[in-house]
């Protein structure tokens, strides 16, 4: 009795020594499966430097291609600002041109219609038929209207050496303008009438002589 417990006892231990061994030895590739060994650490955390590193660099690479592309956004952006300013300073300098140009032909226009009209005054006096505005036949001022009158009726536009006459029109006619001008015992709008008459004779008067001539030989 005592043999067969021996033996029961014997093959347990054995039972329990090959478990033992089985476990370590599951354990044991368990172990190896994860890299447990010296040489798989040191594999494995070779392995994630590489990766590490590669993620790195193509990180810092998309990080140069996002670089060069807001650099080049941002040249393009002040190039583009430039190239607009330019061309509204270009547009505003045309503009100003323009109107400048306008200014200067409306200008010779209205010159030349003041000529035109001086002409035109100057003839009807010559012809005996002067139309002097309301203001200037007022009787306070028939000295300088007769004056005045006898010097257009004896000027002859065509005779280059009437300096004397041209410079003695020039003179009384602004005399005369500054007289009427602050004359407030003459309406408004007669005032203005006889103030731009006066004006187209001192034009009259400053003009070259030749050119007189060829504009009054033109007007008949």
């Amino acid at each position: 009795m005592s043999r067969f417990i021996k033996l029961t006892v014997s093959f347990a231990a054995l039972v329990v020594v090959a478990l033992a061994l089985a476990d370590k030895a599951s354990a044991q590739l368990v172990y190896m499966d994860h890299h447990s060994t010296a040489l798989g650490d040191h594999l494995s955390g070779a392995s994630e430097l590489v990766r590490a590193q590669g993620s790195f660099l193509r990180d810092e690479a998309d990080a140069a291609e996002t670089w060069v592309r807001v650099a080049a956004a941002r040249d393009d952006y002040w190039y583009q600002r430039a190239e607009k300013f330019y061309q509204v300073k270009q547009m505003r300098l045309n503009y100003i041109q323009q109107k400048a140009n306008a200014n200067r032909q409306q200008q010779s226009y209205e010159a030349a219609a003041e000529e035109t009209a001086a002409l035109r005054l100057l003839a009807t006096v010559q012809q005996g038929a002067p139309q002097w505005p309301t203001a200037l036949l007022n009787s306070k001022f028939a000295g300088s209207m007769s004056l005045i009158e006898s010097l257009l009726r004896n000027w002859s536009p065509e005779d280059t050496t009437g300096v004397a006459y041209r410079r003695a029109l020039a003179t009384e006619a602004g005399v005369l303008r500054t007289r009427v001008a602050t004359d407030m015992t003459i309406d408004h709008g007669s005032r203005v009438e006889a103030v731009e008459t006066l004006r187209q004779l001192q034009l009259l008067a400053n003009l070259p002589a030749s050119d007189v001539a060829a504009q009054h030989l033109a007007a008949r």
